[in-house]
């Protein structure tokens, strides 16, 4: 799958043309962009960004080592997003996407949902860069905003969203074996690790969320394997928000708490 990847990306081929010209013959200059990923990759720089793009809910995102690989598991947090905002029909819907990345959540959205006005936020101003970067590609730019800060502090305090989608830090243990050493070497510890108490974490995450949000609007919030209890946790603790509700992935790991504005 790999090659294929590394193929198709760095000859410009579909996957159709790949096929069909899997036994041709490639120029210098094309050997040589080729040789140069596997180069990378052999000295275990993740395959997205020696590849400077990578798929995700088959639209093509601009990736750097400034934000995270988009992972299959965060499309089940598009999912309930895109579920949400099906079954509401507000005409013109707003959505933040906190702590964007490179802005796959929220920019899967704005292109599912034409009338859909997206505000991204980060930490981090490479990380909005990737994201403005994807948004104009996807050519969904004029319906958002970036906007840097620390949570919810790069949002006005009266701001208000129909839905706030997260993928936040969580990651509990630096030394988790089932984090394999590329991702611990090249893809941002700020947007990996949970450094602090994961229950009173995702507490104030929730209850500053209900603030920002519309009667109904929905919070939702992708967890790990063992982060889905302390968040559900604490989103009970938050008597505006509906109990933790939840989406499990393949694996039948719960994957994604929510909980509606009472």
């Amino acid at each position: 799958m790999e090659a294929d990847l590394v193929f198709r990306y760095r000859l410009g081929l579909d996957p159709a043309q790949r096929i069909r010209h899997a036994r041709g013959e490639v120029g210098p200059r094309a050997a040589a962009a080729v040789e140069e990923v596997v180069a990378q990759r052999l000295s275990g720089l993740p395959l997205a960004y020696a590849l400077g793009r990578w798929e995700f809910c088959g639209l093509r995102f601009v990736i750097t080592p400034d934000v995270l690989v988009p992972r299959q598991e965060t499309e089940f947090l598009v999912q309930r997003g895109s579920e949400y905002l099906r079954e509401m029909r507000r005409r013109q819907p707003t959505l933040l996407d906190l702590g964007c990345g490179s802005g796959c959540v929220g920019l899967t959205l704005a292109v599912q949902f034409p009338q859909l006005r997206v505000t991204l936020t980060d930490v981090s101003e490479p990380a909005l860069n990737v994201a403005r970067e994807n948004a104009q590609r996807l050519g969904v730019s004029e319906r958002c905003g970036f906007k840097a800060g620390d949570w919810f502090a790069a949002v006005k305090r009266r701001e208000r969203f129909d839905a706030v989608l997260c993928n936040p830090p969580y990651v509990t243990r630096r030394d988790d074996p089932r984090l394999s050493a590329e991702v611990k070497q090249h893809e941002p510890s700020l947007a990996l690790f949970l450094d602090q108490d994961p229950t009173e974490f995702f507490f104030r995450l929730a209850r500053k969320a209900v603030s920002h949000l519309v009667s109904s609007g929905l919070f939702a919030v992708e967890v790990g394997y063992d982060t889905a209890w302390p968040a559900r946790c604490g989103f009970e603790k938050v008597n505006a928000l509906t109990r933790g509700h939840e989406v499990h992935d393949f694996s039948g790991l719960e994957r994604v708490i929510w909980g509606i504005r009472r």
